[in-house]
């Protein structure tokens, strides 16, 4: 059995547009396999864990008094004491990678345009993250572990992928491979 490729010559416009969406989304999957490699490799994300844990408590300790060991983050506030471990998922490294992903998965741009969209790209979401991290305890902090679970799990998880979608988008718009005007 032969797997017979169209002649893109022969396309029509829209059969054009799915092939190309066709090949993003290989290439995308392609580019997905790093993210199995990672998780199959346990203490990997450490540095990155540690990095996260140590801006985070210099962020926390303008505001709280705040002490850590290794990637275990304990907010002292008198009567209202709480710890949370940074866990390879707390670093943000499959947003980045997801980032990654998707602006090398686009068809049509130049590698100087993918590395200055990562070079842009990844502190974002690496802020985004160190925000994240900041609001759940701010929020632990004056409504309890409860809210801070939800806010974690449901509007963080959300948040996360919508920055992520926002900056590739952004970065699209600006190598020209989307428009916002009427043609």
């Amino acid at each position: 059995m032969s797997i017979k490729l169209p002649n893109p010559e022969k396309l029509t416009p829209g059969q054009k547009s799915l092939w190309r969406t066709f090949l993003f989304l290989i290439r995308l999957l392609i580019l997905s396999i790093p993210l199995y490699m990672i998780i199959s490799l346990p203490g990997l994300l450490l540095p990155l864990q540690s990095l996260v844990t140590h801006n985070s408590v210099s962020l926390l300790s303008l505001s709280y008094p705040v002490s850590y060991e290794n990637v275990l983050i304990e907010i002292q506030s008198p009567g209202n004491e709480f710890q949370f471990l940074v866990s390879e998922d707390c670093t943000g490294w499959k947003s980045m990678l997801f980032l990654f992903a998707l602006i090398f998965a686009t068809l049509g741009v130049s590698l100087r345009k993918r590395l200055l969209g990562l070079v842009i790209g990844i502190p974002v979401i690496y802020l985004g993250n160190l925000l994240r991290i900041l609001l759940i305890v701010l929020i632990q902090q004056n409504w309890g572990t409860p809210a801070a679970e939800l806010f974690h799990v449901y509007f963080w998880s959300l948040g996360l992928i919508a920055l992520v979608l926002l900056a590739w988008g952004l970065w699209l718009w600006r190598v020209g491979r989307i428009s916002f005007t009427k043609k």
